[in-house]
């Protein structure tokens, strides 16, 4: 189905059930011990955040071989990157994009309420069901509040075009950043461009 930076999804067939899921294989080559329980400690995360309507529901978390993977819901509509790429001069009509917005933060508060902040928000990473509703995924980067952080102090991480100058410089972990990071999105919904666009990371 797709291939990104830190993970590759396949079609599969939940044979137990009878439904079509999402299969990731999470990228592990190269890991060493620390990055290895990092990945155990947020899908550990990520199986506290149960179920909601605006989350990509996660079925199953597991290490096989040494090799972490994750099994999800399908979501048929694709992501809202996906959907503003196709969009007239890449701009989605504004009753469409307020509505994404609106469902991505409640997707958001469910996941605050139980200390997970996301950390890498972006149209890449909010996905909708086949009748266009919005749900977050891709918890890779989320940060457990209650629990000690195994990322590395003054570490950048995230999507620069989505992240507040706290996030870039390595400053503390809140849900605040979030909150930014979906302002950028609503941003480029209806403009068509992100914010901030620079030659490097820095700019």
């Amino acid at each position: 189905m797709g291939e990104g930076g830190k993970k590759k999804v396949y079609l599969a067939h939940d044979t137990t059930l009878d439904r079509e899921v999402a299969f990731a294989l999470i990228k592990a080559e190269g890991l060493d011990d620390v990055s290895r329980t990092r990945i155990q400690r947020e899908a550990q995360a990520m199986g506290r955040l149960g179920s909601h309507q605006h989350i990509v529901t996660v079925f199953d978390l597991g290490q096989e071989q040494d090799q972490p993977y994750m099994v999800t819901e399908l979501m048929g509509g694709g992501d809202v990157e996906g959907l503003i790429e196709k969009a007239e001069n890449h701009r989605l009509p504004l009753e469409q994009a307020i509505r994404i917005a609106q469902e991505t933060c409640r997707g958001m508060q469910f996941a605050h309420g139980r200390g997970i902040v996301h950390r890498d928000l972006k149209p890449g990473n909010v996905w909708l069901t086949e009748d266009g509703t919005a749900k977050i995924g891709d918890f890779g980067l989320a940060v457990a509040l209650d629990r000690s952080r195994l990322t590395t102090e003054g570490m950048m991480v995230g999507t620069v075009s989505y992240m507040p100058p706290e996030q870039a410089m390595g400053g503390e972990v809140t849900p605040r950043p979030d909150l930014y990071s979906l302002g950028a999105m609503l941003y480029e919904m209806v403009t068509g461009r992100p914010p901030f666009l620079g030659d490097d990371s820095v700019a």
